[in-house]
């Protein structure tokens, strides 16, 4: 079964692996969290670990040219691991779906994670180190704070903007990421100002802006419980709309995308008061994978779902649990 595992047990599972080389994992997505979380944990490991993964965002990938901290894309088609390979840490993964890749299966693994509800579950023997942390960028700056004392510039800068996308700036478990802030700042020389202009780019083109604006407009409302939520369809930046959504007023967001193998992505996002109220839609996402299949979870205000179903059906199943989980039933 599964291992619970503490943040200091990572240090002595790493010495029992010998000296083979050490995968260090992100997941599919390749979100800024994910990418800062590997790229800082393989360069504190030392030269036997490699962070790697399928992919980088727009974002990790300025981030990463901005550090030069490295990074090993690997070939979707023919995934590769670094050779005598000794162990693997997934980072920021809520299950193994979230890898995109079939893992080794008789290689020691370790997982550290921040998402509160997944619908799959790691195979047997994996040590798991789940935490309440706002992003997994967080945890490694624990581990690192707890191992030594002043943090390299550019660690500091890739963990930073993990925290800083993973939160929403700040608008989702505020209070615990900023104290992670505040470690960052008394223990490196990061300037945030530098950081969040390197985050942001040059803004997005026309054409983009156009097409989230046009999913936004034709959004539906509906009523749950309570509860307002708005659904739309997003050709792209689904997350971007979800949220967009949210800030513009609604309790909840549903935003759901046709993907070219003919499964489904869904994003969801919910307001900090609807998040209070007792709204969870990491929970609703993996209830979402065991009644319909696919694979669904994440935190209680950002999460997502993916597989193949009845786009309708699996709305209305969807806003049938937030006005559950709105009416206290």
């Amino acid at each position: 079964m599964v291992q619970n595992a503490r943040i200091d047990d990572l240090k002595p599972w790493i010495s029992s692996l010998g000296d083979g080389a050490i995968a260090v994992l992100s997941h599919k997505n390749g979100d800024m969290d994910t990418i800062g979380s590997a790229t800082v944990l393989a360069a504190w490991i030392g030269s036997r670990a490699r962070a790697t993964g399928l992919h980088a965002d727009k974002v990790s990938k300025r981030m990463l040219q901005r550090t030069g901290m490295e990074f090993r894309w690997m070939d979707h088609r023919h995934p590769t691991f670094p050779r005598a390979l000794a162990g693997i840490i997934a980072v920021d993964t809520g299950g193994p779906s979230q890898v995109g890749i079939e893992m080794p299966g008789d290689i020691p693994m370790f997982v550290i994670d921040h998402h509160a509800s997944s619908s799959d579950q790691w195979p047997e023997d994996t040590m798991l180190l789940s935490s309440d942390a706002s992003s997994t960028c967080q945890i490694i700056l624990e581990l690192i704070l707890r191992d030594s004392g002043r943090i390299p510039l550019e660690w500091a800068e890739m963990l930073y903007a993990g925290i800083v996308t993973d939160t929403g700036r700040f608008k989702h478990g505020s209070e615990n990421a900023h104290r992670s802030v505040v470690s960052l700042l008394d223990n490196s020389t990061l300037n945030p100002e530098d950081v969040l202009q390197t985050i942001d780019g040059d803004g997005m083109p026309s054409d983009q802006r156009k097409r989230i604006l046009s999913s936004v407009s034709s959004m539906e409302i509906h009523h749950c419980g309570g509860m307002i939520v708005a659904t739309a369809k997003g050709g792209s930046h689904e997350s971007r709309i979800a949220t967009s959504l949210v800030s513009s007023g609604a309790d909840a967001s549903i935003v759901t995308k046709h993907l070219e193998d003919g499964n489904i992505r869904i994003t969801a996002r919910a307001s900090w008061r609807s998040i209070e109220s007792g709204l969870d839609m990491g929970a609703i996402m993996s209830s979402l994978a065991i009644a319909k299949g696919g694979h669904g979870g994440g935190h209680k205000g950002a999460a997502g779902w993916m597989g193949n179903a009845n786009q309708g059906e699996a709305i209305a199943f969807l806003l049938a649990e937030i006005g559950v989980q709105a009416r206290g039933d």
